[in-house]
Parts: C-alpha cells; sequence; structure tokens
C-alpha cells in the first residue's frame, strides 16, 4: 500500500499557536497556521490526566500536523484548564 503524502498541510503556511483545553470527555485543541485553523481531540490521555500529559500528546499532535519539529512554550490561559501554546519551529539540520 503506497503512503498518501498530506498536501493539504502545504498550504497551510507555518503554525503559530497551539490551544489545549479540557472537556469533561476529552482534552480538545486547536493549531493556528498563518493560512488556517486545525481542531481536534487527542484520543489520549483521557480528560482525567494532568495537563503536563496532555501537552506532550498535543506536541506528539502538533509536529504530526505540521510536519516538522517544533518547540511549544506553553502558557497557563485565564480560563481553568486553558493551556496557549506559542509555536517555534526547530532548525532542519
Amino acid at each position: 500500500m503506497k503512503r498518501r503524502r498530506k498536501h493539504w498541510r502545504d498550504d497551510f503556511g507555518t503554525p503559530k499557536t497551539f490551544v489545549l483545553y479540557r472537556t469533561p470527555d476529552v482534552w480538545r485543541y486547536a493549531m493556528y497556521f498563518s493560512g488556517a485553523i486545525v481542531d481536534g481531540y487527542l484520543a489520549q490521555p483521557s480528560a482525567g490526566s494532568e495537563p503536563g500529559e496532555a501537552q506532550t500528546a498535543a506536541h506528539g499532535k502538533a509536529e504530526d500536523l505540521a510536519g516538522q519539529p517544533l518547540t511549544i512554550s506553553w502558557e497557563a490561559s485565564n480560563e481553568p484548564g486553558w493551556w496557549t501554546g506559542t509555536i517555534t519551529t526547530e532548525p532542519r539540520t
């Protein structure tokens, strides 16, 4: 089986911000690119897990969506259960 390339993300530009928030059922996210917004939920960890666990999973999801290594600096929001991540790309070697 041939693996398909995710062409849709090529038009999105560079990711800028990642928002992570807890709902009663799951951790949800929104990733803001310069040309689009991608949102969804994390299948793991559960909604009852610690924020650090969810941030680690969200980091992996962000790198998958961006198709490149990223650095995310997390900050707690004024809203309980919400975190905002500022994204920078890692230099390619």
